[in-house]
């Protein structure tokens, strides 16, 4: 679909990314006196969120994110509480970061200088992703917004694969597979294998049904493709809208076979059938447990009463040269 050329670009830019690091800060420079006040550094949510407001009532109605998917995750999250539901922002994603989970699906295709002088020109192509929102009911948390999550083993994954060591030499736009994998690693040795396997304990609710019991993993996206068509949920088409989620029982059922089939983006018959794999598609959840939920790599304790909620959040139009 063909757009018009925006009218005020704001750029969100993240100066402790991994490739904005290692490439200096001659963009940041450039873009900033290019942009002036409309440059904005990547801070915490809170203080990202006042600069977001600032763009919001100078008019601003493209902004581009320059980092990863904390950084997306971070600037959605500000944004969504800044902007009217009706009146949000076009996005623009820079895989500028450790991850780039979010790019790989709906990631602009340039960077630097480059991008803002390609965005200018018009012409662009777009998609529309509804991001996750992570709410914890009756507490003072303010919900976040994110595009690709989970708890139970996928927390404890995470906090593995986001170890020095992994980062220095995993390739970084693979954290599903290099989480899935680091997983697998974990089930090598008798110790960990049978804390895995054993999972936590996860109820979840939503559509009418209810499942409770041990979760070995959980998974949620608002994303419609992952890196390297891993794609670990089957219930329709990819471009239909909605939260996706996968649960798999503690101790499954042919794991591996089943990890092989989701790396590669296959879902056989035999795993969408099987009881120990439930994957479905939905507009709300409510889930309770114990563990951790990671949102876009950032880890959120669980509240004291164990309770959080995964929503559709409003929908964003991302660009892309």
């Amino acid at each position: 679909m063909k757009i018009a050329s925006p009218v005020r670009i704001a750029l969100i830019h993240n100066a402790r990314s991994r490739k904005n690091r290692r490439n200096g800060s001659s963009f940041a420079v450039e873009a900033q006196a290019l942009l002036g006040k409309d440059f904005v550094p990547s801070d915490s949510r809170e203080g990202t969120t006042a600069h977001v407001r600032q763009l919001y009532e100078r008019g601003i109605d493209t902004i581009i994110i320059d980092g990863g998917d904390g950084t997306v995750s971070t600037a959605l999250t500000a944004i969504a509480r800044a902007y009217p539901a009706d009146r949000l922002p076009d996005i623009v994603v820079l895989a500028s970061g450790n991850t780039n989970l979010i790019a790989s699906d709906v990631g602009f295709g340039l960077r630097g200088m480059e991008a803002i002088r390609r965005l200018k020109a018009g012409a662009l192509r777009s998609s529309i992703r509804t991001p996750i929102r992570l709410s914890w009911p009756g507490t003072g948390r303010m919900p976040v917004l994110g595009l690709f999550g989970g708890c139970a083993g996928f927390a404890r994954a995470v906090r593995i694969a986001h170890s020095p060591t992994v980062l220095r030499f995993a390739p970084h736009d693979l954290a599903v597979g290099i989480t899935l994998l680091t997983t697998f690693v974990s089930l090598m040795f008798r110790k960990s294998r049978e804390a895995w396997l054993r999972g936590d304990p996860l109820r979840i609710e939503t559509g009418g049904h209810v499942y409770d019991g041990q979760s070995f993993m959980f998974l949620a996206t608002g994303l419609s493709c992952l890196s390297r068509g891993i794609w670990p949920f089957w219930d329709a088409e990819p471009n239909v809208e909605g939260l996706r989620y996968l649960d798999v029982s503690a101790q499954p059922e042919s794991l591996l076979r089943a990890t092989w089939a989701l790396l590669c983006g296959r879902a056989p018959r035999w795993l969408r059938r099987h009881p120990d794999y439930v994957s479905g598609r939905t507009d709300d959840m409510t889930l309770v447990t114990e563990s951790d939920f990671v949102l876009d790599g950032e880890v959120f304790s669980a509240a004291p009463d164990g309770v959080l909620r995964l929503e559709r959040a409003p929908s964003f139009r991302f660009l892309h040269a």
